[in-house]
Parts: structure tokens; C-alpha cells; sequence
């Protein structure tokens, strides 16, 4: 197999992979909410290394019945909301808490947590998927992503047309050295 048909199937691959994880991840974001998830990115490391930074997360909303082991993201009083996962769960003066701890955390968040404050319960999660949707949500991330799909387009299409010409690859081709005459001196 020649340097060019390896070039041109790694810029295809290239292409590919980046198409089908836009697409994956438009999807997710667009069709999630449709079936009742939403749709979370996850912007600390506190969940580490089950749910690294940048994962894309789609929580069901609560129904009031959260476990031990569920993850959960909870909305705080000052509008910050944390992805943590439920250590207890405490039936104290007429209500529902939970203790919660990022995987991360060596020692529980040092207070509870009224089930109340939960606003969903994740129901998986996709690692990276986070960054890409963040990055499409800008419109010069939405540039950068169809250029970038544009340029391994136009590059391969050049490639396969080198190839049809039956033109050698550029890379392949060794440097020819210069010609020398008999008495050493270039030609």
C-alpha cells in the first residue's frame, strides 16, 4: 500500500470520526430533551475519574426517589449546580437529606443536601462529548468545526485526483541528489 492510499484512509478517517461525533453529540443535545432527559456538561474534576471534565451528561429528572449509589446534580441556593453521588440517604425533621461526595473527594460535602435540591439523576454519560458541544455552541466553534470538515474534504478529493492522474505523492518521492561529472565538480 502506497504512502498516498495511507494518507488519503487517515484523512478519510479523520473526517469521518469527526462528522459522526458532531453529529452524535448535535443529536444528543437536540433529541435528549425530547425524551425527557437534559442534557448536563460537567465543568469540575470532583467526579473524577468516573466522569472526567467535559463529560456530556443526560439526567432524568427526579421523581423523588434517589438511592445511595445514584448520581445526581443538585441545584444550590446560589444557583451553582454540582454532579455528586448520593453516599446516604437521612429522613431528619419531616423531610428527605442526602449526603452526597465527588468521587474525587476523600470526605463527604460537609452538609446535607435536601432531596428537594435535586434537579436530576444522570442516566449515563459520554466522556469529551462536553467540549465538542460547548465548542459548537460558540458560533466560531461551529466555523472552526465545518472548515476544519471542508479542508479534509478538499484534501482528500486532491489526493484521489493525484492518484487518478497517477501522479506520485509528494511525500513519497525521495530527493534526488545532485549529478556530478567526473572530476567531482556539480554538473
Amino acid at each position: 500500500m502506497g504512502s498516498m492510499t495511507v494518507l488519503r484512509r487517515t484523512l478519510a478517517g479523520l473526517w469521518l470520526g469527526l462528522a459522526v461525533s458532531t453529529l452524535a453529540v448535535v443529536a444528543v443535545s437536540h433529541v435528549g430533551p425530547a425524551l425527557g432527559f437534559r442534557v448536563v456538561i460537567v465543568a469540575g474534576g470532583s467526579m473524577s475519574p468516573s466522569i472526567p471534565i467535559g463529560s456530556l451528561l443526560a439526567e432524568r429528572q427526579s421523581t423523588g426517589t434517589v438511592a445511595a449509589g445514584d448520581v445526581v446534580t443538585m441545584e444550590m441556593p446560589n444557583g451553582a449546580m454540582i454532579t455528586h453521588r448520593v453516599t446516604r440517604v437521612v429522613e431528619r425533621d419531616g423531610g428527605t437529606w442526602l449526603e452526597t461526595r465527588g468521587d474525587a473527594n476523600a470526605e463527604p460535602d460537609p452538609a446535607l443536601v435536601p432531596a428537594s435540591a435535586v434537579s436530576g439523576v444522570v442516566a449515563f454519560h459520554i466522556p469529551l462529548a462536553g467540549f465538542l458541544l460547548a465548542f459548537l455552541g460558540l458560533p466560531t466553534g461551529v466555523v472552526c468545526v465545518l472548515s476544519t470538515l471542508v479542508a479534509l474534504l478538499f484534501a482528500i478529493w486532491l489526493l484521489e485526483e493525484r492518484a487518478a492522474l497517477g501522479m506520485p505523492a509528494a511525500l513519497a518521492q525521495p530527493p534526488t541528489p545532485p549529478m556530478e561529472v567526473a572530476d567531482g565538480r556539480p554538473a
